[in-house]
């Protein structure tokens, strides 16, 4: 069994990668800059338990591929939140 290709939540659910070409596209979209890739791998930890965008819901990856300026929104506001008084 190759346990690359594989891996578990922490509820014992296995999960699914992404295909390769769908995660080549996402690194185009959301790449590029060190911090905010950084901050994107905090932000779908933190939301969907994912170590790396291989390992996205596939509605997430289409959502992200459709709309990344609302994607990196909302990373934005979820690493950088606005002060409020």
């Amino acid at each position: 069994m190759d346990t690359n290709q594989k891996s578990f939540a922490a509820d014992g659910a296995r999960l699914e990668r992404l295909p390769v070409a769908t995660v080549e596209h996402l690194h185009r979209l959301l790449g590029g800059d060190a911090r905010v890739e950084e901050m994107v791998l905090k932000f779908i930890a933190d939301k969907y338990g994912a170590r790396n965008l291989f390992h996205l819901p596939p509605p997430v990856a289409s959502a992200i591929i459709k709309r990344p300026a609302d994607f990196l929104n909302a990373v934005k506001n979820h690493c950088e939140p606005a002060f409020r008084f």
